[in-house]
């Protein structure tokens, strides 16, 4: 049986912002959907509800929906912010967090 892959979301948790700490939203043509975080965990879903409120509740919002506003209020560039990719699995979780780099004066 094909897995097809139908979507996926990239979510950063706000409270470690400016630190990036990632979760990845995975949804399945067979209507499984799958988060991957930090601590290189699968959190298996079967509804996208149950799935954004797991997000939701671990303070996580939508990359792509980040603006201005939140740039401000977070201390991040979104432009210069690019979501990990690993070609292996092993790799990927060291990808999940990344720690701000701090300019100094």
């Amino acid at each position: 049986m094909e897995v097809r892959l139908i979507e996926e979301k990239w979510w950063l948790m706000t409270s470690s912002l400016p630190n990036l700490n990632w979760a990845r939203l995975r949804i399945y043509k067979s209507g499984k959907l799958e988060i991957f975080d930090m601590d290189g965990k699968t959190h298996k879903f079967t509804s996208k509800s149950n799935a954004i409120n797991w997000l939701l509740e671990d303070e996580y919002t939508e990359f792509d929906k980040l603006d201005t506003q939140d740039e401000k209020e977070y201390g991040i560039i979104k432009s210069s912010i690019i979501p990990p990719s690993a070609v292996n699995a092993n790799n990927f979780q060291g990808l999940m967090y990344v720690k701000a780099k701090m300019h100094s004066k």
